[in-house]
């Protein structure tokens, strides 16, 4: 039987028949190399040859464990020196799987020509032009070989792994709904871990705030109330598209519930990027949806109250917290730091994965917050590394894709599905605010939920 014919088909018995062969050659193989490694590291290799075959068959449960495991960085796989995020490595698995399906079915495409190649690679020349950017940047790095590493993880990574995967595999509601409902089923677990931290926080007031809770020594999300903020303000504009496509109202309670709570503990992050990416995705849902039905006066008082009550209770209260002073302070030395050397390389920059050794140089910084940290924004990040060349052609990708996010809202003539790819407008547009003062800006926590929402846009414009 030909190789082709095992993976198109998905009948019992071409599955059957794929398993059988899969077992005497693993079998075989382990019986062979049981004398040469050790179990554990033939574990690995044998788990990893299964897993591999099952996403050459199923590629879509790789997109639903990516789904699962998006916002996990802190959960990683560790075998001597490898240590990489669990979403990463099925990443990897995924696309690995996707490109031996393609190989597979090239000869039953008759033309290939530049549209199929634009399909496969949405937004390439953008992408492209950022990564040869990048790649100049590199010769302003004098640790080479590191910066040459950091081009292909997280930079080209991100953009293979979390924006081409979902557009080339997501191409029907019924695949996307899942997908969508994982997003929310990890926006409601999230939640929920934000909501035991309030519950054992000890401490005055401010001390009792929505941050990764820890299960003894397993913190699968880790970082800080910024972690719990981001997958909120992508879970929200999930549930919200649910919501619309919901058909039984005792459905729509329930998302609604889901809503409603994870907007709470949004708001008990005490996030400032996190309320700012959620006022944005209000602002954007009110005046695409509501304005007209409104008037002038009902408009100028939710911009007020939605705006303005929050500014005045940030300067009033939550300003004169003792460590958000430190905290501000450390972000506006951190841009200064960025545009001093910003303006020592406009061009190309100092090189990839530089912005934390040119932190810690700075004798300033070193004395007054110790340990330098990486950029909290992309903006920060890219000026200072890559120069004019590389900020600006990552503004144009995420342009290009706000742009075909915008071209499916304006193409679709039905209400109900210009409504839908509203939310992923609000949803993009939630995540790249926040991703400008926080440091998600190269990994799934925020690519996934954009790629996603790429492929969503596509299926419901048409």
């Amino acid at each position: 039987m030909p190789l082709r014919k095992i993976f198109s088909k998905s009948s019992t018995e071409y599955s059957f028949k794929l398993w059988v062969i899969v077992g005497i050659i693993i079998s075989f193989f382990s019986l062979i190399a049981i004398n040469f490694l050790e179990p554990l590291s033939l574990l690995v290799i044998v788990f990893s040859a299964i897993l591999l075959l099952i996403f050459i068959q199923y590629p879509l449960a790789g997109l639903y464990a990516m789904a699962f495991l998006f916002p996990f960085s802190n959960w990683q796989f560790q075998l001597q020196s490898i240590n990489v995020p669990y979403v990463d490595l099925v990443a990897l698995f995924l696309f690995s799987a996707v490109c031996i399906r393609f190989v597979i079915h090239f000869h039953e495409k008759k033309k290939f020509d530049r549209r199929d190649f634009l399909k496969i690679f949405p937004g390439i020349f953008f992408a492209g032009m950022f990564f040869i950017a990048c790649s100049l940047s590199i010769f302003n790095n004098e640790f080479f070989s590191e910066a040459f590493k950091y081009l292909l993880r997280p930079l080209i990574f991100f953009y293979l792994m979390f924006v081409v995967l979902p557009v080339n595999l997501l191409h029907d509601k019924k695949s996307l709904n899942r997908i969508l409902k994982i997003f929310l089923a990890v926006g409601v677990a999230v939640a929920i871990m934000g909501f035991l931290s309030l519950l054992f926080a000890s401490g005055s007031w401010y001390m009792h705030r929505a941050t990764p809770f820890s299960f003894g020594d397993f913190n699968p999300l880790g970082g800080n109330h910024n972690a719990v903020a981001e997958v909120l303000i992508v879970a929200l504009p999930c549930a919200m598209i649910l919501f619309l496509q919901a058909g039984k109202v005792k459905f729509k309670g329930w998302y609604v519930l889901a809503m409603l709570f994870m907007s709470l503990i949004l708001i008990l992050t005490f996030s400032r990027s996190g309320w700012l990416g959620l006022l944005l995705e209000l602002l954007i849902l009110f005046f695409v949806r509501y304005v007209r039905q409104a008037s002038i006066y009902l408009v100028s008082a939710v911009v007020m109250f939605l705006i303005l009550i929050p500014a005045i209770f940030y300067i009033t209260v939550w300003n004169q917290v003792g460590w958000i002073q430190v905290s501000n302070s450390n972000r506006l030395l951190m841009t200064e730091i960025s545009l001093n050397k910003f303006a020592e390389h406009p061009i190309i920059g100092h090189g990839l994965n530089t912005f934390q050794k040119l932190v810690g140089e700075t004798f300033v910084y070193q004395i007054e917050f110790g340990e330098a940290l990486d950029s909290h924004g992309f903006a920060q990040k890219l000026l200072t590394e890559t120069g004019l060349l590389g900020f600006l052609t990552f503004l144009a990708f995420l342009f290009y894709i706000f742009h075909q996010y915008y071209l499916a809202y304006t193409a679709s003539h039905d209400a109900h599905s210009r409504m839908i790819i509203l939310c992923f407008i609000m949803m993009l547009s939630g995540i790249t605010l926040m991703e400008l003062f926080s440091t998600s800006y190269f990994i799934a926590t925020m690519w996934l939920p954009v790629g996603v929402g790429l492929a969503g846009v596509r299926v419901f414009k048409s």
